[in-house]
Parts: C-alpha cells; sequence; structure tokens
C-alpha cells in the first residue's frame, strides 16, 4: 500500500520502480523463472499510461503522413504541405502546454485525462486542415501573383472566414464546460487553445510568413 495517491504520478512512478527491481531481487533465487507482474491501480494507471502514449505517437505519424498526402494532392506543392502540418503539429503543442499549464496551475489535479491528448490532436488537426485549405485554394487563385503578394491577399479575404469559424466552433466547445466533467471540460480547453492559435497566429501570420520566404 503507497503512502501517496494511487491515482498520483508520483504512484505510477513507483509501480515502475517496483517492476523493474523485482527481476534483481528474483535473480540467483529459486523463483527466478518465476513469472511476476504489479497489480492494483497505480500499475493500471501506469500500464494504460505507457499505452495511450505509444499509441498517440503512432497515430501521430499516421494522421500526419495521410494529412500531407491530402494537401500534396489538393496543394500539389510539397513545401506548402510541409508548412502546414508544421503549423497544424504547432498548434497542438500549444494548445498541449496551455491545458497542461492550466490543469497543474488552476485546476490543482496531478494531470491532464490519458485520453484527452488523443481526442484534441484529431478535433485540432482535422479543423486545421479544413481552414488551411480554405486559404490555400484562394492562394491559388492568384497565380498572376508573386508568392508573397498572393498569400497576403488570400490571407485578407480569407482570414475572417476562418476566424468566424474558429469563434463559433469554440463557442460550441466551451459549452461542454459547464457541464462539470472532468474529460469534457479539458477536452474543451484544449480544442479552444488550438484553434485561437490557428486562426490568430498560425495561419494568418507564421504559415503566410513560411509561405512568403524566399
Amino acid at each position: 500500500v503507497l503512502n501517496c495517491d494511487p491515482y498520483s504520478e508520483k504512484a505510477m512512478s513507483t509501480a515502475n520502480e517496483i517492476n523493474n527491481a523485482i527481476p534483481g531481487a528474483l535473480k540467483g533465487t529459486v523463483l527466478k523463472n518465476a513469472k511476476f507482474g504489479t497489480s492494483g491501480t497505480s500499475a493500471t494507471d501506469y500500464d494504460l499510461n505507457k499505452t495511450a502514449s505509444g499509441d498517440l505517437n503512432t497515430m501521430r505519424l499516421i494522421v500526419l503522413a495521410s494529412v500531407f498526402i491530402i494537401l500534396l494532392v489538393v496543394i500539389r506543392s510539397p513545401l506548402i504541405s510541409f508548412y502546414i502540418s508544421v503549423s497544424l503539429m504547432a498548434a497542438y503543442y500549444i494548445s498541449s502546454c496551455a491545458l497542461n499549464f492550466i490543469v497543474s496551475n488552476i485546476f490543482k489535479l496531478d494531470g491532464v485525462s490519458w485520453n484527452v491528448p488523443f481526442f484534441s490532436f484529431m478535433m485540432i488537426v482535422a479543423l486545421g486542415v479544413d481552414y488551411s485549405i480554405f486559404l490555400m485554394t484562394k492562394f491559388k487563385e492568384y497565380q498572376d501573383m508573386n508568392a508573397k503578394e498572393a498569400i497576403v491577399e488570400a490571407s485578407k479575404h480569407i482570414g475572417t472566414v476562418i476566424m468566424s469559424a474558429a469563434l463559433i466552433l469554440g463557442g460550441t466547445f466551451i459549452t461542454m464546460v459547464p457541464a462539470g466533467v472532468k474529460l469534457l471540460t479539458q477536452l474543451a480547453i484544449a480544442v479552444v487553445v488550438g484553434l485561437i492559435a490557428l486562426s490568430i497566429l498560425l495561419l494568418p501570420l507564421f504559415l503566410p510568413a513560411l509561405i512568403a520566404l524566399p
């Protein structure tokens, strides 16, 4: 029985330490070939966290590769497709950092719910791809201009559409907060922060700046 909260990160680390210590303790004894494991809430949470982290990393690679291929077909520019993929990842990491700060310093919780990163990544990337395609479709209409002038004009005309869509969708997600469900609250915060980063910082400023580079 641990002295700390069995759901805490410290408890999960202790469960992992026990798993790592057992092989050495059994070595050279009559139990050296025995099968062993650690049970209980902390051990289960550690295994779940480890599995979820591995699945999330795999899913990121698959989704980003798929998004890059789709963008390549639609935009027909490997460099711009790469820039958009970078923007999407930046939006996700900005939202993750903000969510971790809010959960740790405002909500005073040990960490984010294990399934929030998975769902927030999918939503931010899916929405970000839509907004990026809106912008790039407008960008392709100004083929008679150079890239720098074309992306500025495209941002002028499509920026308000993207911001309005992000504002409406963000307001929809915010309505999940009063439900008082930890998972929904954290997911809403992550998606709203990601949408704000996309619509105000990354698509209007960061992406056009990359495209305008010589």
